[in-house]
């Protein structure tokens, strides 16, 4: 059991799952002002961008991520620490996001989900 994250490009297909990537999941939360359930929350391409911006920036200056992109504690969360895993996490987000800019179509929506 843990924090798993799900992307969806709205009534398409999943197109990045996360696990236990705990900064992005209060990223998403903070930026959209939504509420921390479990519930969908609908993302405009804008975000996904402006994420992936974030991610950059801290992996060209990682002295920035605890005001950039803290680590969000929650149950089965995972860790709070800003350490290689964090950045790997980092990492990882701007490959699967800069793929979704890339081969996105005007106009797409996407649907993120936690489950925990």
């Amino acid at each position: 059991m843990g924090l798993d994250m799900y992307l969806y490009e709205k009534e398409v297909h999943e197109v990045a799952y996360w696990r236990k990537a705990n900064a992005i999941h209060g990223w998403i939360i903070r930026e959209t002002d939504a509420i921390d359930d479990c519930t969908p929350i609908d993302l405009q391409i804008q975000d996904i961008i402006e994420l992936r911006n974030t991610c950059q920036d801290i992996l060209i200056n990682p002295s920035k991520a605890e005001d950039l992109l803290p680590p969000t504690p929650g149950f089965f969360f995972g860790s709070t620490e800003i350490d290689e895993w964090y950045l790997e996490n980092i990492k990882e987000t701007v490959e699967k996001l800069t793929t979704i800019i890339d081969q996105s179509v005007d106009g797409a929506t996407f649907e993120y989900q936690a489950s925990w």
